[in-house]
């Protein structure tokens, strides 16, 4: 298994973004808002949006390194090749774990593979 997170798995041009925001299906639970689009590449890649909503710029940049750490750790249970971006939802604190939010996202990516 490849745990790499290479550059060309990020999500990173604006007119990439707004095709997922545009057409993608949306996919939510406690923690975390996924737009969803199937992709034309070989694997999958993803885009993180945090709004200030979340917090301060720590607890920003806390919700963006958690949701690409869960993301590289699950990514092979991913058997479609799809572009997704994570938004964290409010209760993104920094007492929040890598297990907490593991879970509920790694069930969103096993829904996916049934909706593609």
């Amino acid at each position: 298994m490849n745990y790499h997170f290479t550059k060309s798995e990020h999500l990173t041009k604006k007119k990439e973004f707004e095709r997922v925001f545009n057409e993608g299906k949306v996919i939510k639970n406690e923690f975390v808002v996924l737009y969803v689009i199937r992709n034309d590449f070989s694997h999958s890649r993803i885009g993180l949006v945090v709004s200030k909503k979340v917090g301060n710029a720590v607890r920003r940049n806390r919700a963006k390194r958690l949701l690409r750490e869960v993301y590289r750790l699950n990514k092979h249970l991913l058997t479609v090749h799809v572009d997704i971006i994570a938004i964290p939802r409010q209760p993104f604190t920094t007492d929040l774990k890598l297990s907490d939010i593991e879970e509920g996202f790694r069930k969103l990516l096993l829904k996916m593979n049934g909706d593609f």
